[in-house]
């Protein structure tokens, strides 16, 4: 499967693009919404992880614009953040996310939701 990391801090980027790629995903990193976007829709990636905080772009209007589009839309996304609100997750949820990972979480958290993920979709 291909997964689009769409993630600005760089320890955290390199940290999950290790972690799939070990797992044997195919993985595509974009470090704000703009660019991610360009990705998403010259690749058609499997899943999406995407932080709530970039530059530019935020996270949640990246998802918004994801969810506008008919031939997007399908794609999964698993939203980061480290901001801790108990409201956020199901916000994320309500706004078409698949999942929700908060900072920091460990690579079997992240390979357990991406596989999650994309299983729902199949």
């Amino acid at each position: 499967a291909k997964i689009l990391v769409i993630e600005n801090e760089p320890n955290i980027q390199k940290m999950i693009e290790v972690n799939l790629a070990a797992s044997g995903y195919e993985v595509l990193v974009a470090p704000d919404g703009e660019l991610g976007l360009a990705v998403v829709q010259q690749e058609y990636p499997d899943l999406i992880l995407l932080d709530l905080r970039l530059p530019g772009i935020s996270g949640w209007d990246v998802l918004a614009s994801l969810k506008d589009r008919q031939k997007l839309r399908e794609i999964p996304v698993i939203m980061m953040t480290a901001s801790a609100q108990d409201d956020q997750e199901e916000k994320a949820r309500l706004a078409g996310a698949a999942g929700y990972l908060l900072k920091p979480f460990t690579a079997d958290e992240l390979i357990l939701n991406v596989k999650q993920s994309l299983e729902k979709r199949r």
